[in-house]
């Protein structure tokens, strides 16, 4: 039996072109591209810890309002996605990461805070929108048999805009061995890479036009959907016990990013903060690759990839949060401050470090999970929506404990380990509920096994 492979073979150039261009691989790496000129390049600023500012707090307090504006928006714009079609949400999404990295540009040099918050604020709309419709894209539209090793591809793609960033950030700030803010001009380049946002999304493709390699098709929205029908759709998505036994760790998730940050800016010089930003963007390219294939490993049935996936993820967090809760005892007893060439260096970012394998291998654990309970793209775009939203209330609440001075670093580290911990119970839970087959999701998703027939996943109607 002929491969997918072998089939586009037969086809004229001008026709394999179009197929490569419409198929899920070249939709996963433009998703990747567009998150790398937009999270991607945020994420490469919060690498550097507090937004590569010498001070923590103001844009600790930023990002409580960016993170507060998802909270609301987020499943909102799953809605708009499967009423409009995700693809234009993923433009709008685009558009408001910029003023927010302009506005640290200026707060660096001027000192301008209102135009931080404003910043903030766009960023966050727009965070809104292309979380939640990269995410829904990114696990709705590869096929089933593919879809781990696509989500690594856009969360990978997604770290060359952190590993860019970072060899930018290190080659001008590399002569800066004290504390303090990066270089303005690092921001500025940055900004530029975040305006080539909307025209790459312009070429991710409308679902209908999405050619899978087992012929199923691609749902997302339609005609018949109306705001209040997928409000109603929503409504039951929160009644699933599934989404909630995983909303604990989706708020616990990205908790200890703002601990981070801090810890930092706090005890590393800016062309340390700089290399460190650069090492986990290389590393993080090859985790999420590495955990979507291994989530993708056929030998093992789904639910036991669900099962031993969050045990060793439950594992290694706790050994992480053990381990930084030690060494923060200890710097916090004494006057640290860190450069590359310093005694204990290592230690302090291997720390570091860790927290970022972590933080990489949930990611794409999440949205796996995800996809593994429902393959219906409609409902994955609700779904997603939740996650984001739910990611951006533990962010919000974890920015706002990092913007208060009067936290410490071990307060704030602290609350967030047991956040961490207080979501094991139900995670494990929903891990060990994991079907073999999701719903909507043929009892095969092997192509070699497949019938070479064109065959049509039905969406259940809101």
């Amino acid at each position: 039996m002929t491969n997918a492979a072998d089939e586009v073979q037969r086809y004229p150039l001008k026709e394999r072109a179009r197929r490569f261009y419409r198929g899920t691989l070249f939709q996963a790496i433009v998703l990747g591209l567009v998150s790398f000129t937009q999270p991607g390049i945020w994420g490469a600023l919060n690498n550097l810890g507090a937004g590569g500012q010498a001070e923590p707090y103001v844009v600790n307090a930023a990002n409580v309002v960016t993170f507060a504006i998802m909270v609301v928006f987020a499943p909102l714009f799953g809605i708009l996605g499967n009423i409009y079609g995700m693809r234009w949400v993923l433009v709008f999404g685009t558009l408001g990461y910029a003023p927010y990295s302009a506005a640290l540009y200026c707060n660096s040099v001027y000192g301008t805070q209102w135009f931080l918050i404003f910043g903030a604020a766009t960023c966050g709309l727009s965070a809104s929108a292309l979380w939640t419709s990269e995410a829904a894209i990114a696990v709705g539209y590869p096929e089933p048999a593919r879809r781990g090793l696509y989500i690594a591809i856009w969360l990978a793609i997604n770290k060359i805009g952190s590993v860019i960033a970072g060899a930018i950030q290190l080659a001008i700030n590399a002569n800066i061995n004290s504390k303090g803010s990066i270089a303005p001009s690092t921001y500025l380049v940055l900004v530029a890479l975040q305006c080539l946002g909307p025209l790459l999304a312009l070429l991710i493709s409308p679902p209908e036009k999405v050619l899978r390699a087992d012929g199923t098709k691609v749902i997302f929205g339609g005609s018949n959907r109306t705001f209040r029908s997928e409000l109603k759709a929503l409504g039951r998505v929160f009644q699933r016990k599934e989404i909630l036994l995983l909303l604990p760790v989706f708020i616990s998730s990205q908790w200890g990013q703002t601990y981070n940050g801090n810890f930092l800016a706090a005890y590393f010089t800016v062309r340390a903060r700089a290399l460190m930003a650069f090492v986990v963007a290389i590393m993080g390219m090859f985790l999420n690759m590495a955990t979507g294939g291994l989530l993708d490993v056929r030998r093992y049935r789904r639910s036991v990839k669900a099962r031993v996936s969050w045990l060793l993820i439950g594992t290694l967090f706790s050994a992480m949060w053990i381990w930084n809760i030690l060494l923060q005892i200890d710097y916090a007893s004494r006057s640290v401050s860190l450069d590359w060439n310093s005694v204990g260096f290592h230690t302090g970012a291997a720390s570091y470090v860790f927290f970022r394998i972590n933080y990489e291998m949930i990611g794409v654990w999440a949205y796996w999970i995800l996809g593994s309970y429902d393959s219906h793209s409609d409902t994955l775009a609700l779904t997603t929506g939740v996650l984001r939203s739910c990611e951006s209330l533990g962010s919000t609440f974890s920015y706002a404990v990092g913007s208060t001075k009067n936290a410490s670093l071990l307060v704030n580290l602290l609350v967030a380990a047991v956040v961490f911990w207080a979501s094991v119970p139900t995670s494990t839970w929903a891990s060990w509920i994991v079907p073999d087959v999701p719903k909507g999701e043929a009892e095969s998703d092997d192509e070699e096994n497949a019938p070479q027939v064109e065959r049509v996943t039905i969406t259940e109607k809101a």
